[in-house]
Parts: C-alpha cells; sequence; structure tokens
C-alpha cells in the first residue's frame, strides 16, 4: 500500500513539473528546438571545405559528449573548445590507430580538426588541428609519402 501511494505521488510530482501554473505543457512541441549541450567531434579534411560554413560530411571519426552545459555565446563556444580538447588530448598518443579504425573509408593526408555543438545542432569548425597528416587503409594507419 505504501509502495503504491510513494508511486503514485511520484507520478503526480513528474506530471506536475512539466507544465505551468495554468496547466499548459511547458515541453517544446519541436525537437528540433531541445537545446544541445557541447559536443565535440573530429572530422578529415576530406569530409568538409575549408573557410565553408557547409556542414562536414560523413560521421565524425571521433565523437564526444560533455554531460555540462555551457553558455549559448561566444565564450559558452569557447568553453565547448577547451572540455573538448580536455578530453582529446589522452588520445594523441595512439590518434591514427584510433582515428583509422574509426574511418568507414580509406584516407591520404587528411589533417584532423576539432568541431563542437553548442546549443544548436550545427557543427562549428574551431580550425584547431593536430597539425599532422593521417593516412589510413582499410581500418589500419600507414607512414604518408610525399
Amino acid at each position: 500500500m505504501f509502495l503504491a501511494l510513494v508511486m503514485m505521488t511520484l507520478c503526480i510530482s513528474y506530471s506536475y513539473a512539466e507544465t505551468n501554473s495554468i496547466g499548459t505543457n511547458i515541453k517544446s512541441s519541436n525537437p528540433s528546438e531541445e537545446r544541445i549541450g557541447c559536443v565535440c567531434a573530429v572530422f578529415l579534411s576530406g569530409q568538409f571545405t575549408k573557410g565553408s560554413k557547409e556542414q562536414p560530411k560523413g560521421y565524425p571519426a571521433f565523437l564526444h559528449e560533455h554531460p555540462d552545459s555551457v553558455p549559448c555565446n561566444t565564450i559558452g563556444n569557447k568553453l565547448c573548445t577547451s572540455k573538448c580538447l580536455e578530453a582529446i588530448v589522452k588520445y594523441l598518443p595512439n590518434s591514427s590507430t584510433m582515428l583509422c579504425a574509426s574511418l568507414d573509408r580509406d584516407c591520404h593526408k587528411e589533417r584532423a580538426y576539432l568541431f563542437i555543438k553548442n546549443c544548436k545542432d550545427e557543427w562549428i569548425n574551431t580550425n584547431l588541428s593536430a597539425g599532422r597528416e593521417y593516412c589510413c587503409k582499410d581500418g589500419s594507419p600507414y607512414k604518408c609519402n610525399k
């Protein structure tokens, strides 16, 4: 009996939390309007046009979502970028192995760039790169020749 009473109270509390003071649903009716937190991704140079606002093509070689939200402004974008760099830096020693294993294609002399999403479902190119070129064949790295 006690458990049933607790469950009923939780259900009532939950449904009340989803409505405002006049009983109107306050959740967004359009899922695309829901706020996106700080998301990091690494795309290779062959997946986007440098200097273009066009979104990168295909899947990122690396993807990381941060549980903490940051402000939806330029400062928030910088905070998100810093959080992403902290998450990625530990993978740099094995970056070529990890990157090649995650790709669904071969690549030759492509650079890895950091992109972020903050608040909007749109990739922002940070223009930060590892500064080296990657060459991958069949999911394995190989030494890039000139």
